[in-house]
């Protein structure tokens, strides 16, 4: 596939998704006294709602940070004994 049928195919694809949402869009919109106004939503309201949204927000991430955080694995401190498997210092050929 050439790249202007790829450019082309992908214009045509936002197109045919835009035309799609925007009559959707127009169709939820009724006209005249059919859909009256709701009440409006108070200060307090508005700052409990975002607010509380964000605070939720930050706890959820904390929260899964102290969930997966792990403790680093640290290796014992090396003992006097040594071990040794042959008195030959030779290195093993392959």
């Amino acid at each position: 596939m050439k790249t202007p049928a790829r450019v082309l195919g992908l214009v045509l694809a936002t197109v045919v998704t835009f035309i799609a949402g925007s009559g959707a869009a127009f169709a939820d919109a009724p006209t005249g006294g059919a859909w009256p106004e709701g009440e409006g939503r108070s200060v307090l309201d508005t700052i409990i709602l975002f607010g509380g949204g964000t605070a939720g927000l930050f706890i959820v991430v904390a929260l899964f940070g102290l969930l997966t955080a792990r403790n680093n694995y640290v290796p014992p401190s090396p003992g006097t004994e040594i071990e040794t498997t042959s008195s030959d210092n030779s290195p093993a050929h392959h």
